[in-house]
C-alpha cells in the first residue's frame, strides 16, 4: 500500500521527465523495428517477386535480374551485423570516434612537421638566392 501511495505521489517534474523518456524510448524502439522491416522488405521482396513469378509458364524473367535479386538477399545477411550494431548508441559514439581519429591522422600527419619553420626555411632559401 505504501509503495503505491509513493508512485501516485511523484513530483510534476520527475513525472514530466520519466514521461519525456518514455517518449524517447518508444520513438527509438519504432525507429530500430522499421529498419529492422524495411531492410528485409527491401533485400528480399525482389527475390521472392522474381521467384514467384517464374512460376508463371508465360512469364520470362532476365537471368541477370535473377542473379542482382540473388545479391540484394545475401547483402542483407551481410550486412544485418553491422545494422544492428549501429543502430546501438555506444556502437555509435565508437564508430564516430575511431572514424575522427582516421580522418585527423590523414588531415594532420604526425611527422613533427611545423608550418612555422617552413616559414623560416622559406625566408632562409629566399636571402641564399
Amino acid at each position: 500500500m505504501q509503495t503505491l501511495f509513493l508512485l501516485v505521489d511523484i513530483h510534476p517534474t520527475v513525472k514530466q521527465r520519466c514521461l519525456v523518456e518514455q517518449k524517447r524510448r518508444k520513438q527509438r524502439a519504432t525507429k530500430k523495428i522499421s529498419i529492422f522491416i524495411g531492410s528485409f522488405i527491401i533485400c528480399f521482396a525482389p527475390y521472392v517477386i522474381t521467384r514467384l513469378t517464374e512460376l508463371l509458364p508465360f512469364v520470362g524473367i532476365n537471368r541477370h535480374w535473377g542473379i542482382v535479386s540473388k545479391c540484394l538477399t545475401y547483402s542483407k545477411a551481410a550486412s544485418d551485423p553491422f545494422t544492428y550494431s549501429l543502430l546501438r548508441q555506444q556502437y555509435k559514439k565508437v564508430l564516430v570516434t575511431v572514424v575522427n581519429r582516421l580522418l585527423r591522422r590523414d588531415l594532420y600527419p604526425s611527422s613533427g612537421h611545423n608550418s612555422s619553420l617552413d616559414t623560416e626555411n622559406d625566408y632562409s632559401l629566399q636571402r641564399i638566392s
